[in-house]
């Protein structure tokens, strides 16, 4: 549904992505994981042709191209981004937002029924200039789903959500891709992400790098020893070199060496407060990635 080949942009002669070819499919949902000012919003905007790659080319559904404003009206019955706050008008209703995407899609959702699954009855005819942070950021969600195109692009869609909304959101898209949505998601609610998202890269040095794919699960298949910091006074100088403590007080040592059993052996298992052995989690994989270790 959109094919990425070669694109490359640069911001005052910065590379901000750097040849990325990668193809995004029909029911599924994507995720974008990098820190701040790595790419990801200007991936987004490239997407929507907000910005202009230097080299490479967009295809959208095939064989649609903004190589024309004809051909861009078109692709906008197609995408669409997610708005942002400051794109509300404090002096309308959220019922008035919701009626104007859908009038400008000509989409046929049924606004009431999203109203009532996003729980937005009890305030929808209220000014959103009274709104709430979460109320507003729930309003802009409502207002891309009331748009109803094929593909929907999200910057942080869980800004400003406490959990039950955030569960709430993250049932909608599902529900979205099931329908035949493609989705693509910047966030940083990382163990959120991973619990909905198909396929997960990382954007790091201007280049996707996938980390999940739900068909084949994580690309890196390394097992990790996982124990708690205050746990590593129990484990031998060698072994503290061969791991990587994170930020968060977290131990990881990489068991591909054959050498678990023997390791397990040797451990105090008894006075340990918490030993796990599994693959990398998202926000373990994203602190290793990034650097966010725990310096000396």
């Amino acid at each position: 549904m959109i094919k990425l080949e070669n694109i490359s942009f640069s911001y005052k002669n910065k590379p901000v992505l750097k040849d990325i070819t990668e193809d995004f499919h029909a029911g599924e949902i994507v995720g974008l994981v990098a820190p701040n000012g790595t790419g990801k919003s200007t991936l987004l905007n490239v997407l929507m042709n907000y910005e202009t790659p230097q080299k490479g080319q967009l295809i959208i559904d095939k064989k649609g191209t903004y190589k024309s404003a004809r051909k861009q009206i078109k692709l906008y019955k197609k995408i669409s981004m997610m708005p942002d706050q400051q794109d509300l008008y404090n002096h309308k209703t959220g019922l008035e937002h919701l009626m104007m995407y859908k009038k400008i899609w000509k989409s046929k959702i049924p606004v009431k029924e999203l109203i009532n699954e996003l729980n937005m009855a009890h305030y929808i005819n209220d000014l959103v200039g009274n709104y709430s942070l979460g109320m507003r950021q729930r309003l802009c969600f409502a207002m891309q789903i009331a748009a109803d195109t094929k593909i929907m692009l999200m910057d942080e869609v869980m800004n400003g959500l406490d959990p039950t909304n955030v569960t709430l959101i993250s049932t909608i898209m599902a529900k979205k891709r099931d329908e035949g949505k493609l989705i693509i998601i910047a966030s940083h609610l990382l163990d959120n992400l991973e619990q909905y998202a198909d396929r997960i890269f990382f954007l790091s040095n201007g280049q996707l790098e996938l980390f999940f794919d739900r068909k084949i699960g994580t690309k890196d298949q390394t097992r990790y020893l996982k124990i708690n910091e205050a746990d590593c006074r129990f484990l031998s100088e060698d072994i503290i070199e061969r791991g990587q403590l994170l930020a968060e007080g977290l131990f990881l040592l990489p068991l591909d060496n054959g050498d678990e059993k023997e390791l397990f052996l040797n451990l105090p298992l008894e006075k340990m407060s918490s030993v796990t052995v599994s693959r990398l989690s998202l926000k373990e994989a994203y602190d290793i990635k990034f650097g966010l270790n725990k310096k000396d």
